[in-house]
């Protein structure tokens, strides 16, 4: 009787011990995560995310470890797609600066997929109002100038008139026929 209940009690801290251990590399692959998520790697941190995921479908751990794990995923799955639309943002504003076109349009389409999956993971309002003022002062900026007329600088369909000045030497005399003289003092003193 006595060497059943000490099976059972061994067997009972193996599994704890496992349950320890696999909530400690949960912990580990969250901290990875949130370095991934510093540097803006949304790739790899849904990679980490689907991971973690089907770990913490174990049925063998704590409803409120898993919850509080869940929660800690979809909070660094925000931060890195923020932190992502915000880092191709600024790279689109640089790149219009730089009058980079097609840089610049790559960005943009980057920083608007990367906004979307902010969305996803409950952005604020105010964050997607940011981003798409963002966007905005980078497709606006740089590459203005028009090849041809535009509605702002039409083209100029108005007749050219010659140059109808004359020449010094060309210039009328006199009204009398006689040269102007130069005067040696002013006039009128």
């Amino acid at each position: 009787m006595f060497g059943l209940g000490k099976e059972k009690s061994a067997e009972d801290e193996a599994k704890q011990r496992q349950i320890e251990a696999l909530k400690a590399s949960i912990e580990a692959a969250l901290m990875q995560m949130k370095k991934q998520a510093e540097a803006g790697l949304t790739d790899r941190c849904e990679a980490s995310a689907k991971r973690l995921t089907e770990i913490l479908k174990n049925p063998k751990l704590p409803n409120d470890f898993t919850k509080q794990a869940r929660g800690g995923v979809d909070a660094l799955m925000l931060h890195v797609y923020m932190k992502a639309t915000a880092l191709a943002s600024k790279a689109a504003i640089d790149a219009a600066r730089e009058d980079d076109l097609e840089k610049r349009s790559a960005k943009i389409k980057e920083a608007r997929e990367k906004l979307s999956g902010a969305m996803k993971y409950k952005a604020s309002p105010d964050f997607k109002q940011q981003c798409e003022r963002m966007l905005e002062v980078a497709m606006f900026s740089g590459g203005v100038k028009a090849k041809g007329p535009t509605k702002a600088k039409p083209r100029d369909t108005a007749p050219k008139v010659e140059n109808r000045a004359k020449p010094g030497d060309t210039a009328p005399e006199h009204k009398a026929g006689k040269p102007l003289e130069k005067h040696t003092k002013p006039v009128g003193v």
